[in-house]
């Protein structure tokens, strides 16, 4: 995002008195993503939440920054692949597991 479409942004943020802090769900429809995938996003380094908080409370996160990176393409592609390879691993662990095939490629086995 170029620095003038940065503060007209924040311009419009500010003129629509908007929060300073935003809580997953605000945070996930700014970027598009869902509130799943935002703790995705926190465990793999993509996001910081303000603060240091608790692995159980709440989090929340800076406007701005929220703002900056949902105009940042790079991230966005970057944060969309993690989230992509997390389901991806996470879809090929359950059938390892529901097939029995411990220590094969589910992909080699497909093939087949």
């Amino acid at each position: 995002m170029t620095d003038e479409l940065t503060q007209a942004t924040l311009a419009t943020w500010a003129a629509r008195d908007l929060p300073a802090r935003l809580d997953v769900a605000a945070a996930a429809k700014l970027l598009g993503f869902t509130e799943s995938d935002m703790q995705i996003l926190m465990v793999v380094g993509k996001l910081r939440p303000l603060g240091d908080p608790a692995p159980n409370a709440p989090k929340w996160f800076a406007a701005v920054e929220m703002i900056h990176l949902a105009g940042d393409q790079d991230w966005l592609h970057k944060a969309t692949k993690e989230v992509a390879k997390f389901w991806r691993n996470k879809r090929e662990r359950q059938i390892k597991t529901v097939f029995g095939m411990h220590g094969k490629s589910f992909n080699a086995t497909i093939a087949r």
